[in-house]
């Protein structure tokens, strides 16, 4: 249950800073062209990884982790940005609820023969 709260918040912020960036030309990035494009697919990603953290896919929030932090979440978390840093550690956020619901899930037992 941690796991999928945390991927979720992780996930809904995500989604907010992005949204945030895109249309709110002073946010500490400038956006023009493919960049915007970019904004608005991590935004999507942010989004995609709540339904995942909610319906407890824990593969789906590791695999938006690798999506959004190694091409942006990298170099957003030596940013002297503050709120920017923040969107860098929010990826790492999907790893770790994606980690915690891997860990933590049930495996069913084999089948009895009848």
């Amino acid at each position: 249950m941690l796991g999928r709260a945390i991927g979720a918040f992780s996930g809904a912020l995500l989604c907010v800073c992005w949204l945030y960036v895109m249309w709110v030309p002073t946010a500490g990035l400038h956006l023009t062209g493919v960049s915007f494009i970019v904004a608005f697919l991590l935004a999507l990603a942010g989004l995609f990884s709540v339904i995942a953290a909610v319906r407890g896919h824990s593969i789906v929030l590791i695999l938006a982790f690798l999506a959004s932090f190694f091409p942006i979440g990298v170099t957003l978390v030596q940013y002297n940005n503050v709120w920017l840093r923040w969107v860098g550690w929010l990826d790492v956020g999907l790893l770790v609820g994606g980690g915690l619901m891997w860990m933590t899930t049930r495996v069913s037992p084999p089948p009895r023969d009848v």
